[in-house]
């Protein structure tokens, strides 16, 4: 969908007039656990941060587990308009991609849920593990630090992490009295392919023992513009021809329904003493974005009536065009979070954490075709329908001890509890109403020997999904005519039973070796155990196993790191066998339009390679020069020897840095995806592509105030490019040639 907007010259104006008017007030320092690192640039500088995911508060440097953290002005380049879009470039991850609105990280070849997606160390709590259309609901603009776990986290965060953890840090609880009674920063930013206006706003302060923090966000972006068709089967002369005519209405070259629109605020609140704090916050995230792909129905078998309701849909087709989607989000989550040092003896620290969120969205329809370019779907009732909506209420709780060391060990224990209510009413509500609850305990251990450091760690967890008393007569109607060919099962429960044990050997000063093996289990989620109908995002009529085992998974890790003041690389090697990997197979049937989609088990293994190096060039008066290198590669097969589908493809990818005088700096990186033909059955290739990026800012002041404008070029080369990960690849590439220009400041 297609809105009128501003141009982009008055946006820019617009916010160079903000950031004078913001300049007068002075410049101030926020706390330090909420911004450690934030100005981090070299490679060495972020080696030292503390990763906060990990619960004894150690660097990337001291964990046997590969992990990455994103800080500082390494973050501010790469920010995107969703959590997949913002760390698609990183070592083993990749994006989901539903459009700009969703993209949910995949780490090493997997993704939902196997990878656990924190704020602070509780889950998100939305329903993004279920479908790939459906959004992670956070703003990446919000977000002060992330840190990437690749490799299963299950030990720290349960079975929902066996891929992995991403973990995102953005200060809303203050833990510290801030240096100043007032600071603030801002960012506003706009862009050329989809006339992107969006903004943050922080404010932090505090005197005596209470600090508080406030924050807000929001963005506007139009459908973008792409460089080809969309539709892979368009390429032909009818279709141009088509592309033509929508020319002189706008249209041409843009991806109809890709629009995103979101709205952000939260307070915070701690007392802060002594040997500790406890505070609060309160968040509110609104999201519209739409889905870019045509919104099929689900039509129950019919003979009497076939002929006559493919005529009439074939009518509307030629008369409305296609039908679309698009994703109404609301989420309103509240958090409580402690400290307290020496709590009792033996403990040197205790962490507590409480969080509640209530979550809903509703997939509203939307009519296609001309009439609708100039609206803005939401702000249209007549061409509006509701359809499916979601609900889903969470608690979470996690309590944490660090421990002193006994007999040289030391390291941590806690508890972990989450509930999770779900509820889906519509004709394509797939999963029935359930309810999830889990208990976990764990207990990890650390012990230095000379230059090797042993790490022992074990947790065990209880799982229970039911299904609720819900009842759609309408709903069992539509699905008669299928019967599914496993057991119809009410109540699951799971014990969960994880260990791990690795180690960091210290070669010398600039080399070490880290070695990590872990033997995980995850219990199969509500969707895969009771999932029945058709599932829009997968474009297939899905069926759940109510039979399903736990997957068990046995995974290596083997890290070669060297850091030095001038050359710094990494080089991790993984593999991965889980005996009763859970995923969709396909059947070659169809039911009401959609293709069937069983939840099948079966032996698989994952295994690949990861590099990335920096090297410190050379500094002259023209400034300082970094050359960056990277490569990943995932392979996924199961037993039976056939590929898994939408499996990352292999990557390469390099770029150069220049930094002069703290004041100006540049990059310029170019990435290299190669063609995904390891693909199974009823599954086509994706092709390759290059994508070239470049970007520069200036840091200045203005009485006081430090400032910094920017400017980035993104897909400089107008590639089209489609991803192999995505259930939109045939329908949706990324975007095209786009410029992003915005100021960002501290006062």
């Amino acid at each position: 969908m297609l809105v009128k907007r501003r141009p982009l010259t008055l946006m820019i104006s617009s916010l160079v007039g903000l950031s004078f008017g913001l300049s007068s007030v002075s410049q101030a320092q926020t706390p330090d656990t909420q911004n450690a690192g934030l100005e981090a640039r070299h490679y060495s500088e972020i080696e030292e941060i503390i990763v906060r995911a990990l619960p004894m508060r150690r660097t990337r440097m001291e964990s046997a587990q590969p992990v990455d953290v994103l800080v500082g002005e390494t973050l501010d380049d790469r920010r995107g308009l969703n959590i997949g879009d913002t760390l698609q470039s990183q070592p083993g991850v990749q994006s989901s991609f539903y459009g700009a609105g969703a993209g949910r990280p995949i780490i090493r070849g997997m993704g939902g849920p196997r990878v656990r997606i924190l704020e602070d160390g509780l889950a998100t709590a939305d329903t993004s593990t279920q479908s790939d259309d459906h959004a992670v609901s956070v703003d990446p603009l919000l977000i002060d630090q992330i840190e990437i776990l690749r490799g299963p986290a299950t030990l720290l965060y349960g079975s929902a992490a066996s891929a992995g953890v991403i973990n995102l840090i953005d200060g809303r609880i203050p833990e510290v009295l801030p240096k100043e009674p007032f600071s603030g920063r801002f960012e506003l930013r706009g862009d050329s392919i989809a006339d992107e206006r969006s903004g943050v706003v922080r404010f932090d302060g505090g005197g005596n023992n209470l600090a508080w923090h406030i924050d807000g966000a929001w963005r506007d972006a139009d459908d973008y513009r792409i460089p080809g068709e969309a539709r892979v089967e368009d390429h032909d002369d009818d279709h141009d021809d088509e592309h033509d005519d929508h020319d002189e209405l706008g249209g041409a070259g843009n991806l109809e329904n890709s629009f995103v629109e979101s709205r952000s605020a939260t307070a915070g609140l701690s007392w802060i003493g002594e040997r500790g704090y406890v505070g609060g916050a309160l968040r509110v995230f609104n999201s519209d974005y739409g889905i870019p792909a045509p919104h099929a129905h689900f039509e129950a078998d019919d003979d009497d009536h076939a002929d006559h309701d493919d005529h009439d849909a074939e009518e509307e087709h030629d008369d409305h065009g296609d039908e679309y989607a698009y994703i109404d989000m609301e989420q309103r989550s509240w958090d409580i979070k402690g400290g307290l040092m020496q709590p009792f003896p033996g403990a040197t620290r205790a962490t507590f954490r409480l969080g509640y969120n209530d979550y809903t969205h509703s997939e509203r329809e939307v009519g296609g075709g001309d009439e609708a370019v100039e609206l803005v779907p939401h702000d249209d009732h007549e061409l509006e329908q509701e359809g499916t909506v979601f609900d889903v209420q969470t608690w979470q709780s996690r309590l944490s001890f660090e421990t002193v060391p006994v007999a040289g060990w030391e390291g941590a224990f806690g508890l972990q509890f989450e509930r999770e209510n779900f509820k889906a009413d519509g004709a394509e509500a797939f999963v029935p109403d359930n309810l999830t609850r889990s208990y976990g305990v764990f207990l990890l251990q650390e012990r230095q020997f000379d230059a090797l450091t042993l790490s022992l760690g074990a947790r065990l967890e209880h799982t229970k999904v039911s299904k609720q008393e819900h009842h759609d007569a309408d709903h069992d109607a539509d699905h008669a005519d299928f019967e599914s060919p496993f057991a119809d099962v009410d109540s699951r429960s799971f014990r969960n039973v994880s260990a791990s044990i690795g180690g960091i050997y210290e070669i010398s000063e600039s080399w070490q070796t880290s070695v990590n093996f872990a033997r995980s289990q995850r219990a199969p989620a509500s969707a895969e155990l009771f999932a029945e109908g058709p599932h829009l995002a997968t474009f297939s009529y899905e069926v759940g196993n109510g039979g399903l085992a736990k997957e068990v998974s046995k995974a290596w890790d083997v890290t070669v790191h060297r850091h030095s003041d001038v050359f710094d690389f990494e080089i991790s090697v993984f593999r991965k066998d889980i005996e009763n990997y859970i995923y969709l197979g396909s059947t070659g049937s169809e039911v009401g339009g959609f293709a069937v989609r069983l939840t099948e088990q079966q032996d698989a293994v994952f295994d690949g390679f990861e590099m990335q190096g920096v090297w410190q060039m050379l500094t002259n008066d023209y400034g300082h020069f970094e050359l960056r290198a990277g490569y990943d590669k995932v392979n996924a097969r199961l037993a039976d020897n056939s590929w898994l589908p939408r499996i990352s493809p292999e990557r390469f990818s390099t770029g150069l840095d220049w930094h002069r005088d703290n004041s100006w700096r540049a990059g310029l990186e170019i990435t290299r995806m190669m063609r995904q033909d390891k693909v199974p059955l009823f599954e086509t290739p994706t092709g390759a592509y290059n994508m070239v990026n470049a970007r520069l800012a200036y840091q200045f002041e203005f009485n006081g105030a430090g400032l910094e404008a920017f400017m980035q070029g993104r897909n400089l080369g107008n590639s089209e490019a489609r991803v192999a990960t995505s259930y939109l690849r045939d329908f949706a590439p990324l975007p095209g040639r786009n410029l992003v220009m915005g100021i960002r400041g501290r006062f």
